[in-house]
């Protein structure tokens, strides 16, 4: 079985073999025993999730891998012809899908290779899955090579999956018995590495659907629409996608050096030359040994923008979980806002939310962004109201080291830097000093930003949705906003109803109410009446503050008026005969307990702090979220008014 080499920390299958041992499953081993603390030579088998926490795996990346069906049907095929079992995890090492076929695959699966199963290195030792996660490469683990002896009896070829934007999301495996020498899976580890580039480059084609889509062969014979090797561009032919055949076809190591690059200074070619025909971009020699680069799309180059019809063309998606969908209900007119999002939601449009305080925008901009092709990148808010003038510069663009008195020493990536590739939500865009509209322009026209301290310019992949409660056209005929940034971030502009105004209001109050309580909760007839008359001022906001205070103060599991703060009985006035005339309220409760006066004197609100308290059990952080003040505010009041 081999020899174990205190010296180098490694089982060695036997001395003479010791030189081709390869540096991965050398490095592996190591990290078995040094890092993970695992015994050589034991059965390590993968454990198995159970049925809910799969599901909640495969769902990460159902939506990513369904567009690589026609790959996964090849491998199949593949697969039950040449005895295969071909297994796809997630960056964890958690088995998402597999393909059995065959009674070999059938025997296979008995040892672990299944749905459900994790095959990360730290629990199962060297592996084909494992370690290819733990390097980020391409590998074949055959038999003696694996750390775990029951495992010994396979041969197992595995190449990592690459998402459309280069990070790791998983890795494909093809597994069969250990027959004869390694070099005899060179077939497998082929196959498996060609599959995963082309899964690679199914996906990056439709999280780039939008963009102008270019393809590398080698030859001028060579079928464009059949390669890996993709690169993707905007509007002005500046790359803002790559896949990984094509990193390696170019000779480059790292996306970034890449991203944010034009056609012209990387091939010396327009979009607009490539759109006409295939240009020759590299290589030496006859025209069968030179790259060539296509565009795949025949879109007509124009400034992103989208018409009436074209919003109209495409139905509402009704998928009950679509963010976009969900917060819709069952207003018409947030309907409509849901659908032309969703028309123009990876089309580089800027949108503008505009609505009263309090009527969702950040929510509205979060589920915009959830319901993108930007999901997985970061989605970075900043509130242009509450920062001071002075530091909202340095909160936006960041500095470099050195650039302030006082700055941190390494300096500071901003927020416009910070969502690079995902989303940018500027809230109260109207409170945005003039100075700095000037920048924020500047940034969306060109695609670049430069932090303060620094001189040269960091391409930017950018997003912006914005969203204001003030009336812009209005500020800009004040002189306090700039007309052409407005056109820019208002590419498509959405109104946000108030809560008043809405079709769905009673159906919203019961969904938030849902949200927050930790257990089912009902409306008395009469605080429904109540709250479905209100005028909420505050709009979704102040309802989600007066539902918890409700919850707070209810003592059973249905809330009458008296759980009600004093806002909502006073507004209609006719609600505070409401709490004296209740058919349905408990009469024992009338009694002993009396309408609390939650009045601005101190008595009203010591009253109004201790019920709330006992409320909440004591538990000051969830009393102070119900009173809607901080934790500190709360202590100062608790001993001010000698409450224990």
């Amino acid at each position: 079985m081999g020899t174990y080499n205190q010296d180098q920390h490694i089982l060695l299958p036997s001395q003479r073999d010791q030189a081709e041992i390869p540096t991965q499953i050398r490095g592996s081993w190591e990290r078995c025993i040094d890092r993970y603390k695992l015994e050589p030579g034991r059965d390590l088998l993968p454990p198995r999730l159970s049925d809910r926490e799969l599901q909640r795996e495969q769902t990460e990346l159902d939506s990513l891998l369904h567009v690589a069906e026609p790959v996964f049907q090849r491998l199949r095929q593949v697969g039950g012809n040449s005895g295969y079992c071909v297994l796809v995890t997630n960056a964890r090492g958690v088995v998402l899908r597999q393909f059995i076929d065959t009674q070999q695959g059938e025997e296979l699966k008995e040892h672990g290779m299944r749905v459900g199963t994790v095959w990360s290195e730290e629990l199962v030792g060297t592996n084909g899955l494992g370690t290819c996660l733990a390097t980020g490469e391409a590998l074949t683990v055959y038999a003696q090579e694996h750390f775990g002896r029951e495992l010994r009896r396979f041969s197992c070829s595995t190449a990592p999956l690459i998402s459309p934007h280069g990070e790791m999301i998983g890795a494909l495996d093809i597994s069969t018995y250990a027959q004869g020498e390694k070099q005899l899976q060179g077939l497998a580890q082929n196959l498996v590495c060609d599959s995963a580039d082309q899964i690679e480059a199914a996906m990056f084609r439709y999280a780039f659907r939008s963009a102008h889509l270019l393809s590398i062969v080698w030859g001028r014979e060579g079928d464009p629409s059949l390669s890996s090797a993709l690169i993707a561009t905007n509007d002005g032919g500046t790359v803002i996608g790559i896949t990984t055949p094509a990193l390696m076809l170019l000779g480059v190591s790292e996306r970034a050096q890449m991203i944010g690059l034009g056609l012209s200074e990387l091939f010396g070619v327009t979009l607009e030359e490539l759109h006409r025909e295939p240009c020759r971009c590299a290589g030496l020699g006859d025209d069968s040994h030179v790259m060539w680069l296509s565009c795949l799309d025949s879109r007509v180059l124009t400034s992103p923008s989208v018409t009436r019809a074209e919003i109209s063309a495409k139905p509402l998606s009704r998928d009950p979980n679509n963010p976009l969908v969900q917060l819709a209900g069952g207003d018409h007119r947030l309907a409509r806002n849901a659908e032309i999002c969703q028309r123009v939601i990876n089309r580089r449009i800027n949108v503008l939310l505009q609505g009263e305080t309090g009527t969702g925008k950040e929510v509205w901009a979060r589920a915009i962004h959830d319901s993108s092709q930007r999901a997985e990148k970061p989605f970075v808010t900043l509130n242009c109201a509450a920062i001071p003038e002075s530091l909202i510069e340095s909160e936006l663009f960041g500095y470099s080291a050195g650039t302030f008195t006082g700055g941190l020493k390494g300096g500071k990536v901003g927020k416009i830097q910070a969502s690079h590739g995902g989303t940018l939500f500027l809230d109260e865009i109207g409170d945005m000093p003039l100075a700095l509209q000037a920048r924020l322009l500047r940034v969306l026209a060109e695609g670049e930003i430069t932090p303060l301290g620094e001189i040269k310019a960091v391409p930017i992949d950018l997003h912006v949705i914005t969203a204001t409660h003030r009336d812009l056209k209005q500020l800009i005929a004040d002189g306090g906003f700039r007309e052409d940034l407005y056109y820019r971030i208002s590419g498509v502009r959405v109104e946000l109803p108030a809560l008043r105004e809405r079709a769905d209001k009673a159906e919203l109050i019961d969904r938030v109410l849902d949200e927050i309580s930790e257990q089912k909760i009902e409306l008395s007839d009469e605080v429904r009446r109540i709250l479905t008359a209100y005028e909420w001022p505050g709009n979704i906001r102040q309802l989600k503050n007066v539902l918890q205070f409700a919850l707070c103060m209810s003592d059973g599991e249905r809330i009458y008026p008296q759980d009600l703060p004093e806002e909502v009985l006073s507004r209609p006035l006719e609600n505070r005969a409401a709490i004296s005339n209740l058919p349905d309220h408990p009469p024992e409760r009338m009694v002993s307990l009396g309408i609390p006066a939650r009045t601005a004197d101190e008595e009203g609100e010591r009253g109004h702090l201790l019920s709330t308290l006992e409320a909440n059990r004591w538990v000051v952080s969830r009393a102070a979220k119900a009173l809607g003040i901080s934790r500190s505010t709360l202590h100062r009041k608790i001993k001010k008014y000698s409450l224990n």
